[in-house]
């Protein structure tokens, strides 16, 4: 499962599809976008350029990229059973034991029912306490 953690979009990462609360990405289009695993880090599908996906790489999760390919299709708040069937790539734990599709926040307001709460030191959406 991936960890949890903040990682820098690099040089080359560009996605126009962003939701309105996510953080705006600095793009150098004089660079090729995320032309092998690991050029590219992200922590979600938003930091991708349109035809990658942000992809664990390894166990640990330690290792995250965009990757060529489709993207998951999940919204925040329907169940997943990881990062491929969720639109933001993001799959947490929900309260009932399962997990769902999470999304990026910047307040609880924007978050959905399953998952109420915005962990303001990530930026995602969280099942409740």
């Amino acid at each position: 499962m991936r960890l949890l953690w903040l990682l820098p979009c690099l040089v080359g990462c560009n996605d126009t599809s962003s939701p309105p609360d996510a953080p705006a990405i600095a793009v150098d289009s004089t660079m090729g976008a995320c032309a092998a695993v690991g050029d590219c880090p992200c922590f979600t599908n938003y930091d991708c350029p349109p035809t990658h996906a942000c992809v664990s790489q390894d166990p640990s999760g330690t290792m995250v990229s965009c990757v060529p390919g489709p993207r998951g299709t999940g919204a925040a708040g329907v169940p997943c059973t990881g990062e491929a069937d969720c639109a933001s790539a993001l799959c947490v734990d929900d309260a009932t034991g399962g997990r769902r599709c999470s999304d990026v926040c910047t307040s609880s307001a924007t978050c959905p029912p399953e998952l109420p709460r915005c962990l303001a030191a990530l930026g995602i959406c969280a099942r409740a306490l």
